[in-house]
């Protein structure tokens, strides 16, 4: 039987629950909003298939020393970039697997704009699935879904998060040829407890039900990109990333999942065929990559990743670069973020019910010694790109 003695070591992906021959598994939320999973245990018969296929507790041996190939892509049809987060690679490589009779897994809102996995078998379904989605999508029953298509012979393309592609591979127990796998470069989820009552605020503001959402619009170019909602009585509310709250709190990692704080699944190497991301500093390393439309970052893990990206190369503009500077260190992608030093307090506000997004917000505001640190980090880099 599986047991969760720290949230760190759960990252909510579902194959506990799915593999459980006995359905006494179930993904609930917990006060923070975050799934874990739920054990009826007088139904449990202590099979222990739950732990087997757990991605945390059995994290596939990739070998770190091995490079992936990496290139800056995007797609040659701007009408593909435009509904696009970043340089529309995986509308690309979804259409190629729906042409060839194959379906697609990735995620999509809900009607309370919460988001879970969901199966599209058609170009018209796959709108759905294209665009960023700042929560972590709930995967529900999709890995039973794609080992019974992959089961009976069907192509699947299967979308993620990197611990969820995991946990994915973990369910299936063994490979499969007909089975693609695409992870999305991820900086963390928030909770989705914030989210519901950002919405809620939004619409008692607005005074109307939210439509639609897009949290990476492009109005005003890819780099400085657009949070936009949609609403019931034809209004919307529409700010730059920088300056909705939502985004603040969450890139300031004060609302994410413990799970996000020590990362397991953000190494170079990825048990994926292909990772995809934003190509963020593109205008410094091949500036003739960057016409601000979205460019991609494009990782290659397998045989099976590069026979498909080779596939489609005719439909993209590729540069092949070195892995470091189209994907640094550095980045939150490759590496666990940091606490935020008042991501207790925020919940505990949030529990409690009266502070309001732009109150929680001010939690995240620098404090003196903060901005202290901040001037001193920007003199020695100065100094140093000096002496260099």
């Amino acid at each position: 039987m599986i047991h969760i003695n720290e949230k760190r070591d759960c990252c909510g992906c579902g194959a506990c629950a799915s593999a459980c021959p006995k359905g006494c598994i179930s993904m609930k939320e917990d006060v923070e909003g975050f799934l874990y999973p739920y054990i009826v245990i007088e139904d449990c018969i202590a099979c222990g298939l739950c732990e087997r296929v757990c991605p945390v507790l059995n994290q596939n041996d990739i070998e770190d020393t091995a490079i992936p190939d990496a290139y800056a892509a995007y797609a040659k049809k701007n009408s593909i970039r435009e509904k696009s987060s970043s340089g529309g690679l995986f509308s690309l490589i979804a259409e190629n697997v729906l042409q060839s009779g194959g379906v697609v897994f990735g995620a999509a809102f809900d009607l309370d704009f919460s988001v879970k996995h969901i199966v599209v078998d058609n170009s018209k379904e796959l709108g759905r699935l294209r665009g960023s989605k700042y929560l972590q999508s709930r995967t529900e029953n999709t890995f039973i879904d794609a080992k019974r298509f992959l089961d009976n012979g069907r192509l699947v393309l299967y979308t993620g998060t990197a611990c969820q592609i995991e946990g994915l591979k973990k369910y299936l127990q063994k490979e499969y040829e007909n089975l693609y796998t695409v992870d999305v470069l991820c900086h963390g989820v928030p909770s989705p407890k914030l989210w519901k009552k950002y919405i809620m605020e939004k619409e008692n503001k607005y005074g109307g039900v939210v439509q639609k959402i897009f949290f990476r619009q492009k109005d005003f170019g890819w780099k400085i990109y657009v949070v936009l909602l949609e609403f019931s009585n034809k209004t919307a509310y529409k700010r730059i990333f920088k300056e909705d709250s939502f985004m603040k709190m969450f890139l300031a990692n004060i609302c994410l999942r413990p799970s996000c704080y020590a990362c397991k699944f953000k190494g170079l190497n990825r048990s994926s065929d292909i990772t995809l991301g934003d190509c963020w500093g593109i205008n410094k390393y091949m500036p003739e990559m960057d016409d601000d439309k979205g460019t991609s970052v494009v990782l290659i893990h397998s045989e099976k990743g590069k026979k498909i990206f080779e596939v489609l190369s005719n439909q993209m503009i590729v540069r092949e670069g070195d892995v470091d500077r189209l994907l640094p260190p550095s980045s939150d992608s490759r590496k666990s973020v940091s606490r935020h030093r008042n991501r207790k307090k925020c919940f505990k506000e949030l529990d409690r019910n009266v502070w309001g997004i732009d109150k929680l917000e001010k939690l995240i505001e620098p404090t003196w010694y903060d901005r202290m640190q901040r001037k001193i980090l920007n003199i020695v880099r100065m100094i140093k790109q000096k002496i260099c």
